[in-house]
């Protein structure tokens, strides 16, 4: 089943959309956690020296032998850490490297209850198995991120991450030998920490939603204004593999390839169209010209055979007969030749270097007996002896024989051809000019059409097929020369092309 491209854009596009989600919600949870801990470690490190300066000014009575004392010294540094968790919102507690609980806040009964296990007088110690001892085994003097004491609650499950300072303090006023290693332990709430993550998340993840179906929304309008034009050139396309050579593309916006592809499509069928009539008029054209003079054969043939022709007449219908023959014979050959350029390509043109003037000469002979017969006058203006050119002469002799043939054909007796050959710079200009009948304006733009007459009796003589003047085009296309005319009516008609000045040829 074929998928639309708006179906299959949305598809890669979603899937896009999930894979780059996907990698955003890794790296945004992984700095927002960063981000979290970080900002507990700089907490617990603020919070840190104040809760050892209480413990450097109690230190001494806290492990008093007066039990008076080390409870005053107890009962004071309570209230001070207390008031500092309760600011800070963290849990923070004090131990030494015996278990002794030296302080705690706040006080919490799940705590109290597992405290008692082990309570000596007013004191509490950790149970051994906690192993709260991993942290006095530990060199380092600060312990991050660290989870022990989650241990140390067994079933509850509220403490998150603790951050733990472990310093030696002299505990003797007269013996400095006599020193305590104390931790304190400055732990987080996991219901602190889950609501720090859990903001720093919505912060970002609203904003990324909002991207996301904003993002949805731009790729199906933008999908939708590709699909649209492509399913146009679709259904163009089965149009024309239908034989529907009017349709044309309706995106029409050149700012866009989809544009310029539109542009170029319609340019394309307006060709492939044009080219479409011209071969339907060719056909046309060709078939009616073959009908033509087969009938006039035809007829005269069965005139003779059926004896409505009398035999004294006989000699001049079958002159009629091979005049005929002639013409479809030459209209053959002309048919074959544009058959032939229209084949080769441009790149197979074989160019030789030969003088023109020659050519022209013996173009005019060719012709002699026209001339003579009707009293021409043909000037020749050679701006020197010789003057060669870079092309084919096979497809330049054929331009030059039909040219002077049309001028020999449409000039009347007693008139004027005058041909002239100019090199100017890398260019010779050839032109052949008569005072003929000449063309009317708005025959001119059709003359290089094949089988298109001005004169609809086919000229004077009959025997034209409307195929010189689109071969002389054909060919001098092919040289990738410019060919012009200038005529009108009754004044007379002139034909100027160009060919490759072979002097300026040689010496580049």
């Amino acid at each position: 089943m074929k998928r639309n491209v708006l179906s299959a854009t949305l598809r890669r596009f979603v899937l896009y959309i999930v894979i780059i989600v996907s990698l955003f919600s890794v790296i945004i949870y992984y700095q927002t956690w960063q981000s979290i801990l970080n900002n507990q470690s700089l907490t617990a490190m603020n919070i840190y020296p104040l809760v050892k300066n209480e413990l450097d000014q109690r230190k001494v009575l806290l492990y008093s032998n007066l039990t008076s004392s080390a409870f005053n010294a107890q009962t004071y540094l309570f209230d001070s850490i207390d008031k500092l968790a309760a600011m800070s919102n963290k849990m923070i507690w004090i131990i030494d490297e015996e278990g002794k609980v030296v302080s705690h806040a706040p006080r919490m009964e799940s705590l109290i209850k597992i405290l008692k296990k082990r309570q000596e007088t007013f004191t509490y110690h950790l149970p051994e198995d906690t192993g709260y001892k991993k942290i006095f085994d530990s060199d380092s003097a600060y312990i991050k991120n660290s989870k022990i004491f989650n241990d140390i609650l067994e079933e509850e499950d509220f403490i998150g991450r603790s951050y733990i300072f472990v310093d030696t303090y002299n505990i003797s006023r007269s013996d400095p030998e006599k020193v305590k290693r104390i931790a304190v332990c400055i732990s987080t709430y996991k219901q602190q920490e889950k609501e720090a993550f859990l903001s720093g998340i919505h912060l970002l993840v609203f904003p990324i939603a909002f991207i996301s179906i904003l993002s949805v929304f731009l790729v199906v309008a933008f999908a939708k204004s590709i699909s649209g034009p492509l399913n146009d050139f679709l259904n163009a396309a089965k149009s024309v593999s239908q034989g529907n050579l009017k349709v044309r593309a309706k995106y029409t916006d050149d700012r866009t390839e989809l544009g310029e592809l539109s542009k170029t499509f319609n340019s394309m069928m307006e060709r492939l169209e044009k080219t479409e009539q011209q071969r339907a008029e060719f056909t046309s054209n060709v078939a009616h010209e073959l009908r033509t003079p087969m009938t006039s054969i035809g007829g005269f043939v069965e005139g003779i055979l059926d004896g409505t022709i009398p035999e004294e007449k006989h000699k001049t219908y079958l002159k009629r007969v091979s005049d005929e023959i002639r013409r479809l014979t030459n209209m053959v050959r002309d048919l074959l030749v544009l058959t032939k350029l229209d084949a080769e390509e441009d790149d197979s043109l074989v160019k030789n270097r030969f003088d023109i003037n020659d050519m022209i000469r013996k173009s005019i002979i060719r012709f002699e007996e026209e001339i003579t017969e009707k009293k021409l006058f043909i000037n020749v203006n050679f701006y020197a002896e010789v003057t060669y050119v870079y092309a084919n002469s096979d497809d330049i002799e054929r331009v030059l024989i039909n040219l002077i043939h049309n001028a020999v054909k449409f000039t009347n007796d007693g008139g004027n051809i005058t041909i002239t050959v100019e090199p100017k710079r890398d260019k010779v200009h050839v032109s052949i000019r008569d005072n003929g009948i000449g063309i009317e304006q708005e025959d001119l733009e059709n003359i290089w059409t094949r089988f298109y007459k001005s004169d609809k009796s086919r000229g004077r003589d009959g025997t034209g097929t409307g195929l010189g003047l689109p071969i002389v085009f054909s060919v001098i296309k092919r040289h990738k020369e410019t060919i012009d005319v200038k005529s009108r009516r009754g004044i007379g008609t002139e034909f100027i092309f160009t060919l490759d000045n072979a002097e300026q040829t040689d010496n580049s």
